[in-house]
């Protein structure tokens, strides 16, 4: 027990969940009512804690946002954030029109637009534990990886008995790493168009400058409509398709929220990392933030200088430069926050009390478990720093997949690996088109090329032997320039979407026979990638394991306190809740709750991306409020900010009143407190785009009546 007994350093208690923190499942609310009815819940807690019943049931997810229905003719509302990528960049190309800069407002159900191949709406229809199905035989196993097995293929078959038909997607989800299942039925909307974006002055407005910043002034909302066929099946885009009959949606609120208002988010957060245990912190905080901070650091600049000068390739690469610049802040954030609010110093606190609890009344199963877990730990923290650069090039990545596909094909479709059985075909088919309007050969060799010198760094014995060997990284650099040019200079079937598609349909004896060099390098290093597959699906079956148990033992060590644990976000639907209110965060500085319309012109530079239009800044000039103005701050509220508790994922979510009404969207976290994906801190506060903005965007700035006449305002 000497590695167990190494981590006491001090003890002291630990510190309790805050009322208000928590990213809880819907059916544990009416665990902790108390704490929600303090809140100002005045609702019916146990319809609130039900996913299919209101208001639950009208949200829904984007596949990596949140969303809900507001009418019942299928119109969502999301963030502007979410739907850059499959809606805004996808049609400026098909309509070569720049939509960031213009926005885009359907006058008619006609003009709605079409989404990226593969852009989903997933409406949750069951959710059932399935932990003893999911690990039913694992005791007989013969090693790590038999019982591995065991597991994918009870889950595989789980999955097969679920999908009932094309138009249900089911998945079995890991609750509390592991400890236990559940297997969770989805509606796909395949057929998801766009309704309303406003321009990038409205729906960024602040750009990265203000990203995970507040005061805030953020427009960040946009309404998306579900289409099903006319007999009410969900089909793929078809101009026969009519808009989904959404039996539950929300109402929308004119009158908002104030101050110390009960305010609740319903959506789908990504993940935290509450559940670690001490030294896994401890790595992150020491290690990973700083190392992950230069790798999108230097990501950043690359795209750039790739794609300056050239329009086309910088659309193309607009949200993934977007998205590192905003990993890139929130890390950074977490690194300050670690520092500011002592991290590890309490984790360490924490962690030690609970090893005291665990060696006073713990079994040897339990305290060998969290041995062989931090064993396992370090190896992977090892292996993630030496794997940082690997990689990088699309090219090779789609030959990878597409060799993996026909690979799995040669075995019974129940016996593949998961991602590549008949039920993942038409994902992979979009995978390959969405190359169309996210790659370019050229910037994507300039990014490959960047990460192999990169990765050249790391000890030669730490590579991945064979990568290491084709790529001459042992070798002067300008050998692996030239052997990555020759690659590109080829004139790859892989940069045509239709051959790509077809590719799809190759056996395995053709790729075989294939001269194109990027699947004849993937072809080389297949063996090697399976043996490391085969290792690392061992030690993901050990993994789970101990985790299980360490977490039955930290449930034992909470319930000895008289509390309740919530798992870590998963993607699954989660509900927070709290109130409207301010923060003050450094000495004497106070943000209040609420920012308005004149702070939109305070801000305007006229240069991006503080620059505001002409009629906008007249309409707030001449203080053209409609019916919006809240008297409160003598203006139309445009953001606001509460303690309720999210992470990534969470975009788009819906923030609820008491009554269960939208009153906005959630949309961001502030960057001195983003370090709660750790550890919640009572000074945390999420911002949110507040519903009387979105209105008198639509009334007044775009002076549009169909939106707003087909939603149902309430005061």
């Amino acid at each position: 027990m000497n590695r167990f007994l190494f981590f006491i350093l001090l003890l002291t208690p630990i510190n309790f969940i805050v009322a208000d923190e928590g990213m809880w499942e819907p059916s544990q609310l009416p665990n902790i009512e108390k704490d929600i009815r303090a809140a100002g819940f005045k609702g019916n807690i146990k319809k609130f804690s039900n996913l299919f019943e209101h208001p639950l049931n009208a949200i829904v997810s984007l596949g990596g946002c949140s969303a809900a229905f507001i009418s019942n003719s299928g119109l969502i509302a999301t963030n502007y954030h979410c739907i850059e990528g499959s809606y805004l960049q996808f049609n400026a190309k098909r309509m070569e029109k720049d939509l960031f800069k213009t926005g885009f407002l359907a006058k008619s159900l006609s003009e709605e637009a079409p989404s990226a191949p593969g852009a989903r709406v997933y409406i949750t229809q069951e959710s059932t534990n399935v932990t003893n199905e999911v690990l039913k035989g694992t005791n007989d196993s013969q090693s790590e990886n038999d019982r591995y097995q065991i597991i994918q293929t009870n889950r595989k078959n789980l999955i097969k008995n679920c999908e009932t038909s094309e138009e249900f997607q089911c998945e079995v989800r890991g609750f509390y790493s592991g400890e236990t299942y559940q297997l969770i039925k989805k509606l796909i909307i395949k057929d998801v168009r766009l309704v309303y974006a406003p321009p990038q002055s409205i729906g960024e407005y602040g750009g990265e400058i203000d990203n995970w910043m507040y005061p805030r002034h953020t427009g960040d909302f946009a309404l998306l409509r579900a289409y099903v066929s006319p007999d009410n099946n969900s089909k793929e885009y078809s101009q026969d398709n009519v808009p989904y009959q959404s039996e539950n949606f929300l109402k929308i609120s004119k009158k908002g929220v104030k101050e110390n208002d009960f305010v609740m988010i319903a959506g789908y957060p990504g993940r935290t990392n509450r559940l670690l245990t001490y030294p896994e912190i401890r790595f992150d905080v020491q290690f990973g933030f700083e190392n992950y901070v230069e790798f999108l650091k230097s990501g950043i600049e690359v795209m750039r200088s790739l794609t300056e000068n050239d329009e086309a390739k910088a659309l193309k690469y607009r949200g993934s430069i977007s998205g590192y610049e905003n990993y890139y802040k929130k890390i950074s954030g977490q690194i300050e926050g670690a520092k500011n609010f002592n991290l590890l110093k309490q984790e360490r606190q924490n962690w030690n009390s609970f090893l005291e609890f665990i060696e006073a009344s713990g079994t040897s199963a339990e305290k060998d478990a969290i041995d062989n877990l931090l064993e396992i730990t370090n190896e992977v923290n090892s292996e993630s720093l030496n794997n940082m650069y690997y990689g990088g090039s699309t090219l090779i990545g789609t030959a990878s997949t597409l060799y993996r596909h026909a690979y799995e094909k040669t075995k019974p479709n129940s016996a593949r690996e998961p991602g590549y059985q008949e039920r993942d075909y038409e994902r992979l088919v979009n995978r390959m088109r969405s190359m169309e309007y996210r790659f370019d050969a050229e910037v994507d060799k300039g990014i490959f090329l960047y990460r192999l010198n990169r990765y050249r760094d790391v000890d030669s014995k730490d590579r991945r032997k064979s990568y290491s060997r084709l790529l001459e990284l042992d070798a002067p650099y300008e050998n692996t320039v030239s052997v990555v040019d020759e690659m590109y200079a080829y004139p790859s079937d892989l940069l045509d979407t239709n051959k790509r598609i077809k590719l799809l349909d190759a056996s395995l004896d053709d790729l075989n026979k294939s001269s194109d060099p990027f699947i004849v390098f993937v072809r080389e290093i297949f063996e090697e990638g399976m043996e490391r597959e085969k290792k690392n699906k061992a030690r993901s079956s050990l993994q789970q394991k101990n985790k299980s148990i360490f977490i039955k033992s930290l449930r034992k060590f909470y319930k000895s306190l008289n509390k309740d644990i919530y798992p870590d976000a998963n993607g699954t639907l989660r509900v927070t809740f709290g109130n409207v209110m301010g923060v003050e965060l450094n000495d004497g500085v106070y943000y209040k709750p609420f920012t308005t319309l004149e702070g939109i012109s305070q801000k305007n530079t006229g240069i991006s991306p503080f620059e505001v239009d002409v009629k906008q800044l007249k309409l707030i000039s001449d203080k053209e409020y409609g019916s919006y103005k809240f008297n409160e701050v003598g203006s139309v509220p445009v953001n606001y900010i509460s303690n309720l508790d999210i992470t990534n994922g969470n975009s788009g979510s819906s923030t609820l009143n008491t009554r269960g009404e939208f009153v906005g969207l959630a949309f961001d976290g502030m960057l001195e407190t983003i370090i709660s994906d750790y550890k919640f801190i009572p000074q945390t506060r999420t911002i949110h785009v507040d519903s009387r903005y979105l209105l008198w965007t639509l009334e007044v700035y775009e002076k549009d009546t169909r939106l707003i006449d087909e939603m149902v305002l309430v005061r």
